[in-house]
């Protein structure tokens, strides 16, 4: 199946591109393939959630920084401001289009390649990987901190916590 157009959305409203939207970004790039990308619509919506001012400043951010590797495959960027002439003119663009496979299709279609050989699989398992490492750097730090920890026992630790409240725990000895 070859698809005229795909609709990526982001809200202008939000503050920077935190992690969840890159990575969300770099799948839908992987999905779609750069030869598709000039079948991209990038739509910026919740317009009225900013001042005009600051949503031109994020647009032209996103446009010279985050989607600009999208935009020059030739992917378009427009404003959905909430309003059927806005939907329209979205739709006007995807009509134009020459419609294109997406790269999941041609790899798994034309390629027959298994669904962990795509670049989309690819990009999940770097994404798994970078959370593994940052989950055991995170531990690794645990660690070194518990080790400068209390020497006292956990049976003297709920004492103290005891006493610490108000509660003292009386015939027990710390």
């Amino acid at each position: 199946m070859k698809l005229s157009g795909l609709i990526y959305v982001h809200r202008i409203c939000d503050v920077r591109m935190g992690g969840i939207s890159s990575r969300n970004f770099r799948m839908f790039r992987k999905l779609c393939g750069d030869d598709t990308l000039k079948n991209v619509v990038i739509v910026t919506n919740m317009w009225g959630e900013v001042g005009q001012a600051k949503g031109e400043m994020r647009e032209a951010e996103l446009k010279n920084k985050f989607f600009k590797p999208a935009l020059d495959k030739g992917a378009q960027m427009l404003r959905h401001d909430n309003t059927v002439e806005s939907a329209h003119n979205i739709l006007r663009h995807i009509i134009q289009n020459h419609p294109l496979p997406l790269k999941i299709q041609r790899e798994l279609v034309d390629e027959k390649k298994d669904i962990g050989q795509t670049d989309a699989a690819q990009e999940v398992e770097s994404q798994i990987q970078e959370l593994v490492q940052r989950h055991q750097a995170e531990i690794k730090t645990l660690q070194e901190e518990m080790k400068g920890s209390t020497p006292f026992s956990p049976r003297a630790i709920a004492n103290i916590t005891l006493i610490l409240r108000g509660t003292p725990n009386k015939g027990r000895s710390v």
